[in-house]
């Protein structure tokens, strides 16, 4: 599934990966594997969320995790990262990196990893403007965008900060770079509504390559997302 650099560039740092993960789908797997190929880091941790204050209605964090660690049960460079799930209440980026900021000391890269959606959204998360205090941030483009996107809000923020993404890793934080991924159509929002719509078996083919296998039958199993067996 990865395409590493060609380049035999030293490796550091960490990809930081947030989502809710509900379920993990393919398109998570290829934007961390898209920032790996972009930016010569150790490995990417994966954060499964607690209870993110935009999302309303999830599945429980168990079955969350339960598939995530199927899906990257043999990818070497993916790694999960419970402390959201095992933090109280509503949980906040700018928390979550200031927590792992202490835990790796000052001088660690780390890269906030973020979807082209998440990047347009930036702005209405809390403290979004503190991010760079502790993460870089590197946003996914699709492959042969002209314009990059940067948000009315974000313009002057972002002015001094732009570089390129293999920079990223030279200091532990501070600077924005955006990377290239092939188009992905995979979407949590659509898996969920075609599962429960469609039985089971029409609907891995409505779905095909999508889902990891081992998560189409978790899903399956624990009847998840309103699934329909027949």
């Amino acid at each position: 599934m990865r395409n590493l650099p060609s380049t035999l560039a030293a490796k550091r740092g960490l990809g930081l990966l947030g989502g809710t993960f509900d379920p993990v789908h393919t398109g998570h797997l290829c934007l961390a594997s898209a920032a790996l190929s972009a930016i010569p880091l150790v490995r990417v941790e994966l954060f499964p969320a607690g209870e993110p204050w935009q999302k309303s209605r999830i599945s429980s964090g168990i079955h969350r995790l339960n598939m995530l660690r199927i899906a990257v049960e043999y990818e070497p460079l993916f790694r999960i990262n419970t402390s959201e799930l095992c933090r109280i209440g509503p949980t906040y980026t700018i928390d979550t990196v200031k927590n792992l900021r202490e835990e790796v000391g000052p001088a660690m890269p780390l890269v906030l990893i973020l979807g082209i959606d998440q990047w347009l959204n930036l702005s209405t998360w809390k403290n979004w403007a503190e991010l760079t205090n502790y993460v870089h941030i590197a946003y996914c483009c699709r492959e042969g965008t002209v314009e990059k996107p940067i948000p009315d809000q974000q313009i002057a923020w972002v002015a001094d900060k732009i570089t390129a993404p293999e920079a990223l890793i030279q200091m532990p934080a501070g600077r924005i770079a955006h990377f290239e991924m092939a188009p992905h159509r995979a979407s949590a929002t659509e898996i969920r509504r075609t599962i429960s719509t469609q039985p089971y078996a029409q609907a891995m083919k409505t779905l095909d390559g999508w889902l990891h296998p081992g998560v189409a039958q978790y899903i399956r199993s624990h009847g998840l997302y309103g699934v329909m067996r027949h």
